[in-house]
C-alpha cells in the first residue's frame, strides 16, 4: 500500500488506515475467541484481561474508523 501511493497523500492514509483496522479486527476475533474459551473454562482472572484487551482493540478500531470517516477518507477523495 505504502509503496503504490503518494508520499504524504491523504489516499496513502487511507491505506494505512485500512491495513491497520485488518490487523484490529484479526485481534478482536482472536482474543474474543479466547476469551470465550477463558469463560467456558471458567477461568475468571485470564478471562478479565482478554476482555480489558478486547475493549482495548475495538476501541482502537473505533478511533480509526471515526478518523477515517470525519477527516481522511474526505480529503482522500478531494486529491
Amino acid at each position: 500500500m505504502v509503496k503504490n501511493t503518494k508520499e504524504g497523500s491523504m489516499t496513502r492514509d487511507v491505506a494505512l488506515i485500512i491495513g491497520a483496522q485488518k490487523v484490529e479486527h484479526y485481534e478482536i476475533a482472536t482474543y474474543g475467541g479466547l476469551l470465550q474459551i477463558a469463560i467456558t473454562l471458567g477461568d475468571d482472572k485470564v478471562a478479565d484481561l482478554l476482555e480489558t484487551t478486547l475493549d482495548e482493540e475495538e476501541e482502537t478500531d473505533e478511533i480509526l474508523t471515526e478518523i477515517a470517516e470525519e477527516y481522511v477518507n474526505f480529503e482522500a477523495k478531494m486529491e
